[in-house]
C-alpha cells in the first residue's frame, strides 16, 4: 500500500509556493519567480540557481531562450526557468490546491503509477487518448495538451487559445476535448494542434504529442526522473489550476 500523504515526513522536502499564469508554473525560488519547464531540458537564469539545499550553475540563454524572453512573451516577470536538468536532481511533487511544488529525495507517492521514458533527455508517458495508447511528452511548460493531427482526424474543435512554446513564441491552436484514461481514471482534458514547426521533432522521436499543466487540474503528481517513475493522485482538488 502506497504511504498516505498524512504521513510523509515534510521536514525532508524543500517546499516552495507557486502562481499560475495561463497554465504557467511560476515557482518562488528564494523570491525569484522561475517557470517550471519539464519540457525544456536544460535551465536558464540571471544567477546560479539554489533549490532543495543545491546549487545550480545556469546558462544565461538556451538556444535564445532567456528569463527576459520568458517573460516578454508569458506576461508575467521571470528571473529563471527550471529545466529537465535540475529537476532530475529530485523528486518533485505538485499540488494545485495547495498551490505548492516540492523538490526532495523521497520516493514518490499516489496510486496511479505511470513509467516514465525518456527521448532527448525528456520525459515521456504512456496515455491512452480517445482509446488509443499514444507516447507522449510530460512538458510542464505547456498548459494544454498537444497532439499530432493525424491523432486529432475526425474530432471537432471546441474554440481557440493561444499559447507560448519558448522555441517557437506565441500561436493559436483549435482546441478539443478529448477523453483521457490514466490508471483506470477517466478524464477529458483539452488538446491542441501540435504546431507545424514541432511536429518533425515529435515524429523523429516516436512521440504523438504533449501532456501539459492540464494534467494537474485533475490530479496531484510526484515525478522522479531519476527512478522513471511518476506517481498520479486521485481525487485532488483543483481550486489552483481551475482558474489560474
Amino acid at each position: 500500500m502506497l504511504e498516505s500523504r498524512a504521513f510523509i515526513d515534510y521536514s525532508r522536502m524543500a517546499n516552495y509556493l507557486f502562481q499560475l499564469h495561463h497554465g504557467h508554473i511560476i515557482v518562488n525560488v528564494e523570491g525569484r519567480p522561475c517557470l517550471l519547464d519539464s519540457g525544456a531540458p536544460f535551465s536558464v537564469g540571471y544567477e546560479t540557481l539554489h533549490l532543495g539545499g543545491k546549487r545550480f550553475p545556469v546558462e544565461a540563454a538556451y538556444m535564445g531562450v532567456t528569463p527576459s524572453y520568458l517573460a516578454e512573451h508569458i506576461g508575467v516577470p521571470i528571473e529563471g526557468m527550471i529545466g529537465a536538468d535540475v529537476l532530475r536532481e529530485f523528486t518533485v511533487s505538485v499540488y494545485a490546491a495547495e498551490r505548492m511544488v516540492q523538490f526532495h529525495h523521497l520516493p514518490t507517492t499516489g496510486d496511479i503509477v505511470l513509467p516514465v521514458h525518456e527521448s532527448g533527455e525528456l520525459p515521456v508517458i504512456n496515455v491512452k487518448v480517445n482509446g488509443r495508447v499514444r507516447r507522449m511528452f510530460f512538458d510542464t511548460g505547456a498548459p494544454i495538451c498537444y497532439l499530432l493531427p493525424d491523432a486529432l482526424h475526425g474530432a471537432v474543435p471546441e474554440g481557440r487559445h493561444e499559447d507560448f512554446y519558448p522555441l517557437l513564441g506565441n500561436f493559436l491552436t483549435p482546441v478539443y476535448s478529448l477523453a483521457v484514461e490514466l490508471g483506470g481514471h477517466s478524464r477529458r482534458f483539452r488538446f491542441g494542434e501540435v504546431p507545424e514547426e514541432l511536429r518533425a521533432m515529435l515524429e523523429s522521436a516516436d512521440v504523438a504529442g504533449m501532456i501539459g499543466t492540464e494534467l494537474l487540474r485533475h490530479f496531484g503528481m510526484s515525478l522522479s526522473l531519476r527512478d522513471r517513475i511518476m506517481r498520479l493522485e486521485s481525487p485532488h482538488s483543483l481550486v489552483g489550476l481551475a482558474t489560474g
